[in-house]
Parts: structure tokens; sequence; C-alpha cells
């Protein structure tokens, strides 16, 4: 059985939820002569409504960490961040990051998450961490004041709005919305499964004004998928010193997503 996914634009194949002794070359093969017995058609759902979140939460009010806990980040991070930064985690969830964080002395987070249930539950999760903040905002439609924070933190969102519709025009969106609220060697750190070659384009966008860094972790090792070498990516965004060109007003947004779009399936030869 081949697994497909239509996620992030491209068609890949997946044998994920297989047994490891059905993974052998001359099964691999055998399907591509037999699609009706062979391949199932995988549906992914739709990450970027808010209503799978809502139901999602409602069916299980407990907490869960996409990809990594803090732990595997700590390097990263404490390099990134001072007790008195003003971090902003988008997409928060009911990961247990932000606590952690709280917990090691970084006390000043704004948590958003589009799904109203999520957050309620958080805060009511969390209500003696008093001075953490949750609150139910579309990280597209953000109303914070310009350069409000130090540390913007994304652990699985820009995954999750590249597996919904119109997805690369919501990313950008978004990241013009959180470059917006960056101050001046601010930080946006992403976690992340995609390989550079179908990320990091995202972040070089000129009007974003970003500098980009990429590293890698390890995946843990109850990770289903883990093995010696493999990891998930970490995108490290430093916005820098605004342009003129950049101040201007965006009036050829729809034509550069359109450009974008077109050299990104070019160069993932699509």
């Amino acid at each position: 059985v081949i697994i497909f996914s239509l996620c992030e634009r491209r068609l890949f194949f997946s044998t994920d939820f297989l047994p490891k002794h059905h993974f052998k070359p001359s099964r691999l093969h055998s399907t591509f002569h037999f699609p009706c017995a062979f391949v199932v058609a995988r549906v992914m759902p739709d990450y970027g409504k808010p209503e799978y979140w809502d139901e999602r939460y409602k069916a299980n009010d407990t907490t869960f960490d996409w990809y990594v806990s803090v732990e595997p980040l700590k390097d990263i991070l404490s390099g990134l961040m001072k007790p008195d930064s003003k971090i902003l985690v988008v997409g928060c969830g009911n990961s247990r990051l932000s606590a952690q964080l709280y917990d090691a002395g970084y006390q000043h987070i704004t948590n958003i998450d589009i799904s109203e249930v999520v957050i309620n539950q958080m805060k009511a999760r969390y209500k003696d961490l008093d001075k953490m903040e949750w609150v139910a905002k579309d990280a597209m439609k953000l109303d914070f004041p310009d350069a409000s924070f130090d540390l913007v933190i994304d652990k699985g969102t820009t995954d999750g709005m590249l597996c919904g519709s119109n997805s690369f025009h919501n990313v950008y969106t978004m990241n013009k919305q959180i470059t917006r609220v960056m101050k001046k060697g601010a930080h946006f750190v992403v976690v992340s499964y995609g390989q550079p070659d179908t990320r990091i384009d995202h972040f070089r966008r000129k009007k974003l004004n970003w500098e980009v860094e990429h590293k890698t972790i390890d995946k843990p090792v109850f990770s289903s998928d883990s093995a010696p070498s493999s990891n998930y990516h970490v995108y490290i965004m430093t916005k820098l010193e605004e342009s003129a060109e950049n101040e201007e007003e965006d009036d050829e947004d729809d034509e550069e997503d359109d450009d974008f779009y077109d050299k990104f399936q070019a160069n993932a030869n699509i």
C-alpha cells in the first residue's frame, strides 16, 4: 500500500502507515502496475480551518506537542531571548511549550490560536501563570501594535497552513503580519517537518525583510518514523532594518504571489 498526500502542493509517497516488512522494493514497484488494487488515496484534513481545530480540541482536552517539546529547542531559543523579552507564540494549540518557557523564567508570553476552544482550555489549565496571555486570534489578522515582540515562535503553524486551501497566499499574509509586529533585530523561529526546498523561499520574500538561517534538530527517539538521520527543520528569521522600498504601500502583492508560486513550482520540479 502506498499512501498519497497532497499537502504543501506537491505529491509524495508515504510509507509511515505500513508495517516495515511491507516496505520492499519489489512490492513498492508492483504498486505502480496495479493502482486500483494497491494504491490508497488519503485526503488530508483542512488544517487551515478553525472548525477542524475546534472539533479536535473539543474531543480531547489535554496537552499535545507537535514535533518536539521545548527541550530540543533550548540551545536555539536561549540565544534569542532574555527574561524580559516579549514573546509571541502563534498557533499555540495545546502545546506545553509556553508553560515550559514560563517555568524557565521567560514569562512575558502572548499565546494566540485561531481556535477559541483551545484558548479557553489553556487559560483554565494555566490560570496560575498569571503573566502569560491567551488570546483567540487569527495569525493573518494580528492587531498588535508595530514592533511589539522580541521573539515569535511557530511550531507547526506554517506547516498546517500549507496543508490548507490558498496556502501560499495565507502563509505570506501571516508572515507579513509577523514581521510587522517584530522589533528590529527580533527573531522569528519556525519549527517544521518541511525541508528547505519546500519552506525557505517562503521566508526569503524580499518584503518580509528577514535574514534567514536554517538548522536541524533530531526527531525524538519515540517518533514513529525516527531514524539516526531523521530530523526536523528550524528556520530562524531575523528582522533587518526597514528599507524605503518595503515601507511603500504594497500594491503588487497579487502579482508577486503569482510570480512566487510559479517560481516555487518550477524549483520543486512539480
